[in-house]
């Protein structure tokens, strides 16, 4: 996709040296126009296969309640918008409902500042603190897996609030420090991402 937008970033400036209403500023138009697609398309596609791989064998997923527009502002606002974390929260709702996998939102307020073992709130950290410890019940760690176990507790509280009993299948907060347990690479599954005919 870093490619895509290379090439989207070049076209666009030779696009503002063409002549308005002349037949080459049109057809440049329209290959500005293919390249967005092709970008949305890569998008998606990857957002579905990730929803899918996260679905894989479990019984529930609990997402923090974040209103992502506001990601959208500050520096790290293009990233964020490339991202396009909305979306794929709302395609990962959509895999789990129909592969009949329980979707939650969960309050997303300070899940980093307490402790998943006993509650406390342990204060605002700074970013660069990647260790949870606890002074109360001194559980340590990483501050990822701990927010992580914060939201599985919320969705859990959640869920025994609607009065659901489901099997509950410890597949977040693994022993590594992406909470999946060595099995899932986020970074990519090293194959051919382009759609076969």
């Amino acid at each position: 996709m870093q490619t895509l937008q290379r090439e989207l970033k070049l076209l666009q400036r030779r696009l503002k040296h063409k002549k308005k209403g002349s037949n080459n500023r049109h057809k440049l138009n329209q290959k500005i126009a293919r390249i967005h697609q092709q970008i949305t398309d890569t998008r998606k596609d990857w957002h579905f296969k990730l929803a899918h791989r996260m679905s894989d064998g479990v019984g529930m997923i609990f997402v923090e309640d974040i209103d992502f527009r506001s990601w959208a502002r500050g520096m790290l606002s293009k990233p964020s918008a490339d991202a396009g974390f909305g979306q794929f929260v709302n395609i990962l709702q959509w895999v789990c409902f129909k592969r009949g996998v329980f979707f939650a939102k969960v309050d997303k307020d300070y899940t980093s500042q307490q402790c998943p073992e006993c509650g406390t709130h342990t204060g605002k950290k700074r970013l660069d603190e990647r260790i949870h410890s606890c002074p109360v019940c001194f559980f340590t760690a990483s501050r990822d897996v701990a927010a992580a176990q914060v939201v599985r507790n919320r969705g859990l509280e959640l869920i025994s609030g609607l009065g659901h009993s489901l099997e509950v299948k410890q597949t977040v907060c693994g022993l590594d420090a992406a909470g999946t347990g060595g099995k899932v690479s986020l970074a990519g599954t090293g194959r051919s991402r382009k759609l076969k005919k």
